[in-house]
């Protein structure tokens, strides 16, 4: 079968993954740059709608051909002939991207009832990995983000307000060693920090 001929139904989407860390033979082998063995999300390209998946509580912003991210737990692998397709739902769609090759915060926009931001006061994680230089993030009680931008269906947040959340909720994006963007959901924000 081949991609084209899969009419996905009701809330589910039909994603092409377009792009995928260092993998061999289809399996996902790490960075090898970093060496970190995690990763959070496939970069794909929607080439099929349900009827619902632009439901407000799925992916509103949602069209056929958009660049979107999605963690790689989500969805089912459907075996083609032409592409490695996942049927996944909207609401699984954490972002679309414009660039997928140029992730960043002008590139990136976060969908349904997300916020993108950029994490700060990490400096004990290096490309994604505490290094042991300082207290385990693990036992700080949030973490904090700066905000760059909003979904339309989010907690509105005027972009640069630093937000705090459970360091555990969210979905990593881009983690280059100087930059770390993160979507998460806005009523996952416990509080913001006034200047």
């Amino acid at each position: 079968m081949e991609s084209k001929q899969i009419k996905p139904h009701g809330v589910n989407v039909v994603a092409e993954v377009t792009k995928l860390p260092t993998e061999q033979d289809g399996v996902f082998i790490g960075n090898t740059q970093t060496g970190s063995t995690t990763q959070a999300y496939y970069t794909g390209t929607a080439i099929a709608l349900g009827d619902k998946a632009n439901l407000k509580d799925q992916c509103p912003e949602l069209k056929e051909g958009d660049g979107i991210l999605f963690e790689q737990v989500a969805g089912y692998h459907v075996p083609t002939t032409d592409q490695y397709c996942k049927v996944v739902r909207g609401h699984d769609i954490v972002a679309i991207v414009t660039d997928i090759d140029n992730m960043n915060t002008e590139t990136i926009k976060p969908t349904g009832e997300r916020i993108l931001v950029e994490v700060v006061s990490e400096s004990a994680i290096k490309d994604g990995v505490f290094d042991g230089s300082a207290d385990d993030p693990r036992d700080a009680a949030t973490q904090k983000g700066r905000v760059i931008s909003c979904a339309k269906g989010a907690a509105q947040f005027e972009p640069g307000t630093i937000v705090a959340f459970d360091p555990w909720v969210g979905n990593p994006i881009v983690n280059d060693g100087k930059t770390f963007l993160k979507t998460i959901n806005s009523f996952d924000i416990l509080f913001s920090l006034s200047e």
